[in-house]
């Protein structure tokens, strides 16, 4: 839940209109010149795109769309997220971004990018424009970092063509510095989520974290960094403590659902929070292999590892949040990710936290006319057993 104390103070109110689409920076960028990245899924290696002086923008979904657009390309079986994402690209008209670039985060992903290079050389008069592809091996290995090198040089080409110029050492070494200092800041408020006695919201993460996604990263790590001097002082967070897994949240429908009735999210592993700030890029490696580094050695995404992987990371963040709960959500079509769910279950279950799956849920989650209350009696009943206990 978003409150008084977050929406009163100027930082968090700028971010928010940000995060609302109301302030649009990406726009503004661009009328003044500057050329605008689209980019679809978490693992974009960014550090290339700030180098060359451009800006990443993450491609949301829109809950309003029809999904005509895409319902032209994409088969029926398609994750309904990355659909209207994918609708958002192909649909005629003016768009936002000039280049689009697709990480293999998931497999719906590449799917989807498979689709856009095929509507490119078939349809030119198509509004897709150039897109790239980068195609990351997660498992560590040297043998896997070597080819992530391989492939992050790949990208450096490729925004070398976009930028219009070379992209140096020196411009992503400064790239590295911004972005390890927007994830620090953001790393201040998960500290403010996780700590015995919770400042901040899972609600009110989202806001900081996503508005990100859409402004220059500098401007964004300063409002961050404002925000998280505030909320030292925000009133303390009571209530069972839920750590949050599976579909990227681009909405607060979840989150607000869980802490109107009364639990307080401390953490989570999907794309759209803790995940993409975790871990630094490394300005003493040369270039390739630091990016590299970074992106393959974060913790397992829900939608990419094996069920022992997903099982270890889970039940570890669950434990490091000190959570009393955890709560996984998966969109229809994506029933492999919660393969996992049995496992993750048995093991949380033997560290004394509960866990509840909610699958099969359309976009945007309001269309399940069941989930906020299925959602709200999982945190009635998290915050009943605290109340025993």
């Amino acid at each position: 839940m978003l409150r008084a104390c977050a929406l009163e103070n100027p930082a968090f109110a700028e971010l928010y209109r940000v995060w609302l689409g109301e302030d649009d920076r990406a726009a503004a960028f661009r009328a003044a010149g500057g050329r605008v990245v689209g980019c679809l899924g978490c693992d974009v290696p960014e550090e290339y795109l700030l180098a060359g002086g451009m800006l990443p923008l993450r491609i949301a979904p829109d809950p309003e769309s029809d999904l005509s657009a895409a319902d032209a390309y994409l088969e029926a079986c398609f994750d309904p997220m990355v659909r209207s994402q994918f609708d958002r690209i192909v649909r005629p008209g003016e768009k936002p971004w000039d280049y689009i670039a697709v990480s293999n985060s998931t497999d719906a992903l590449v799917r989807a990018y498979l689709y856009l290079r095929e509507i490119r050389r078939t349809e030119p008069d198509a509004p897709v424009p150039d897109t790239a592809f980068v195609d990351w091996l997660f498992t560590p290995s040297r043998k896997f970092q070597l080819y992530n090198e391989a492939r992050a040089a790949d990208f450096r080409k490729t925004a070398e063509i976009w930028a219009g110029r070379p992209v140096t050492d020196a411009d992503v070494k400064e790239a590295i510095r911004v972005l390890n200092g927007e994830r620090a800041a953001l790393r201040r408020v998960s500290a403010l989520r996780t700590a015995a006695r919770p400042h901040v919201s899972g609600t009110e993460a989202l806001v900081l974290t996503g508005a990100g996604f859409r402004m220059d990263r500098a401007a964004h790590r300063d409002l961050v960094n404002s925000v998280a001097d505030a909320a030292e002082d925000w009133p303390v967070l009571e209530g069972p403590r839920i750590f949050f897994s599976g579909t990227e949240q681009y909405g607060l429908t979840v989150y607000s659902a869980l802490e109107s009735a009364g639990a307080v999210i401390v953490g989570e592993d999907q794309d759209c929070g803790m995940r993409w700030y975790e871990g630094d890029t490394d300005p003493g490696l040369p270039p390739e292999e630091a990016v590299a580094a970074r992106y393959m050695r974060r913790s397992p995404s829900p939608k990419k590892a094996t069920v022992k992987a997903r099982v270890e990371a889970l039940c570890r963040a669950a434990a490091e949040a000190k959570a009393d709960g955890v709560v996984v959500c998966m969109n229809q079509f994506e029933e492999a990710a919660s393969w996992d769910f049995p496992e993750q279950q048995r093991a949380l279950t033997a560290l004394g936290v509960r866990a509840e799956q909610f699958c099969k849920l359309p976009y945007p989650p309001e269309k399940d006319g069941t989930l906020r209350e299925r959602l709200a009696a999982f945190a009635r009943e998290l915050r009943g057993g605290a109340a025993n206990g």
